[in-house]
């Protein structure tokens, strides 16, 4: 078994009419797991046999352009969810700081080999994930902003103004989501050099061939609970 986790950042209309469409279509593949939709775009964490999950991103995509979106896979011991969810909301990822599209040019994304270039130059690296994901696993010498919820980062502008706002900064967090609306914050912060880790650490763990600047295990919010390095 298999999971499949991606998301993109895209305009969207009628999405409660479309919740419908992906629901029926997913569930008759008996996928199961979460689909975020809402006006900025989608975000899923589904898990299937592969196969499944094929022709589920086929069915997906036939309602949502995501031919050109990235997919964390990960191998899976029997299927990581217990039922399929798919749900409407204002935000695909909660930050209150919606997003149409990413247009910032002094945000960065970068694939897992030029991250590894990056942290071996002068580079601020600051985790995105909370304390407790941080705790399991991280990147060295990253920065801890101590955060409990994802929201909580609005409340570190404090922590934030402290640092070298013309240093280059890298930031990441599991998939990535989460580092697509830090990275556009931190810019409106003052923030002109920052780069993403394109598709996180799990992007990350499945592609890089030099895994020694990761220490420790990736957590992850669903039945497999973390990912070994």
């Amino acid at each position: 078994m298999h999971v499949y986790s991606f998301y993109k950042f895209l305009e969207l209309k009628d999405v409660s009419e479309l919740r419908e469409l992906i629901f029926k279509s997913l569930d008759k593949l008996d996928i199961k797991g979460t689909i975020l939709l809402s006006q900025e775009g989608v975000n899923a964490n589904i898990s299937q046999d592969e196969s499944l999950l094929i022709k589920a991103m086929e069915c997906i995509n036939k309602h949502i352009k995501i031919s050109n979106v990235l997919i964390n896979k990960s191998i899976s011991n029997g299927i990581a969810f217990q039922k399929l969810k798919v749900k409407v909301k204002d935000e695909i990822i909660k930050f209150h700081y919606p997003i149409k599209e990413k247009s910032s040019k002094n945000l960065k994304t970068l694939n897992p080999k030029d991250w590894d270039s990056l942290l071996n130059e002068d580079v601020q690296v600051i985790d995105m994930r909370n304390s407790f994901e941080y705790s399991l696993g991280t990147f060295e010498e990253a920065i801890d902003l101590g955060l409990i919820n994802f929201t909580d980062l609005k409340d570190k502008k404090r922590t934030l103004n402290k640092l070298d706002k013309k240093k280059k900064t890298a930031i990441f967090c599991t998939g990535g989501i989460r580092c697509e609306k830090a990275g556009l914050y931190l810019n409106d912060l003052g923030f002109d050099d920052v780069y993403q880790l394109n598709g996180g650490i799990i992007n990350y763990l499945n592609l890089s061939d030099d895994k020694n600047k990761w220490k420790g295990d990736c957590f992850v919010f669903d039945d497999r609970i973390l990912i070994k390095n």
